[in-house]
């Protein structure tokens, strides 16, 4: 039983629940509790953080979940039929690894009842034990992370919230397909982490060239399972000034970034950490979970070696690779598939997907960065 591990939504929360108008959010949102043990019928599971005991920041006050729980419940329903359930609170265990396994625990029952599983607050460190939640299945994960830095730090034994990569990358059977990473700034990241991720052949797309067309996440999105966000992405200036990063996504990019999450029909865990506290934070962390949910609204599931697929497809030679690009006439989402009969199958799926922009690169016989990564990961 997974309740052992979680504290109950409070009493002040349910009665502010209760007052409000029969259309905010909050109605719609079904507390955990003993009725709901089986957790059947619901979508998308709310779970709040507080463990922070390996944060690498010094005097920080993290977010008070109940103040984010007020300001999401406030809000009004979209145009959706999605059930949700708040799950309460996370129990810091005595030892910061007791808190690691009932992490763990909570997201596997999740992935077994097929509930996205949404994590808000704590250090961005709990994202190794969801993690091993995937990786205890024995399926290879894709993780990506909205980020300024890679958080790979020093290769050791122990690690802390800036270092948790590393620890995933160490681990003895290692189960971590690919990872993303969404918005770095290179001066916050050494030479020696960017050499690292570009010899462990990972993605990583700069702040800059997201900021100049941000509906390039989206096909990287659309490949990821678990999703990590750290919140000091988010430029200082539009969070009141709660931290010390004057560069990085507005808020309104955010949400962006959080609607297209929703609308991976891969992504079936997310976390959101190093929130700090104060009311602009809340309101705005309220807000991007509300256009997640709005994108699983919309989330179509599109396969384009089926033979349902409503598309077109391309095939072309591109510098003695043969490559064939599908294009969906209903979502306008791209794919593109190697055929190579010597491809090295070392991920789980042999079609990848790209965008717009990765087929007119190719039509002009250049290869995309994208495309150039899929073949370095499959046939070297």
């Amino acid at each position: 039983m997974i309740a052992e591990y979680l504290l109950p939504v409070n009493n002040e929360i349910v009665d502010f629940k209760n007052k409000l108008s029969p259309l905010a959010i909050g109605k719609a949102i079904t507390i955990y509790g003993d009725d709901q043990s089986n957790l059947k019928g619901f979508d998308i599971a709310l779970i709040g953080l507080s463990e922070s005991r390996k944060s690498s920041e010094v005097n920080k006050k993290y977010i008070d979940i109940n103040s984010f729980r007020k300001e999401f419940y406030s809000l009004f329903c979209g145009d959706w039929n999605v059930n949700i359930i708040d799950m309460g609170d996370v129990i810091n265990g005595e030892d910061i690894s007791d808190t690691y396994f009932a992490l763990k625990t909570i997201n596997e029952s999740l992935l077994e009842k097929n509930i996205i599983s949404f994590f808000i607050g704590g250090t961005q460190d709990l994202t190794f034990p969801l993690y091993q939640a995937f990786a205890k299945k024995g399926d290879y994960v894709n993780l990506t992370s909205i980020d300024n830095k890679f958080d790979f730090g020093q290769i050791k034994k122990d690690f802390d919230s800036s270092s948790y990569m590393s620890k995933i990358i160490m681990e003895k059977d290692n189960k971590l397909s690919h990872y993303c990473n969404l918005g770095f700034q290179t001066f916050l990241n050494s030479q020696e982490e960017i050499d690292l991720l570009e010899k462990l052949q990972f993605e990583s797309h700069r702040l800059g060239k997201i900021n100049k067309k941000i509906d390039l996440i989206e096909p990287s999105l659309r490949y990821t399972n678990l999703l990590s966000i750290d919140f000091r992405s988010v430029k200082a200036s539009e969070l009141n000034f709660i931290h010390n990063y004057p560069n990085g996504f507005e808020s309104s990019e955010i949400c962006s970034i959080a609607r297209y999450a929703g609308m991976s029909d891969r992504i079936s865990c997310v976390g959101v950490f190093e929130v700090f506290q104060n009311s602009i934070s809340s309101a705005l962390l309220a807000q991007a979970v509300w256009y997640f949910i709005e994108g699983f609204s919309l989330r179509i599931i599109e396969d384009p070696k089926s033979e349902n697929f409503k598309g077109k497809s391309y095939h072309m030679d591109l510098e003695n690779h043969q490559i064939k690009f599908y294009q969906s006439d209903i979502s306008q989402k791209w794919w593109f598939e190697l055929i190579e009969e010597n491809s090295n199958k070392l991920i789980d799926v042999s079609l990848y997907p790209c965008g717009h922009e990765d087929y007119l690169e190719a039509c002009n016989d250049d290869i995309s960065d994208k495309l150039l990564l899929s073949l370095k990961r499959n046939l070297i």
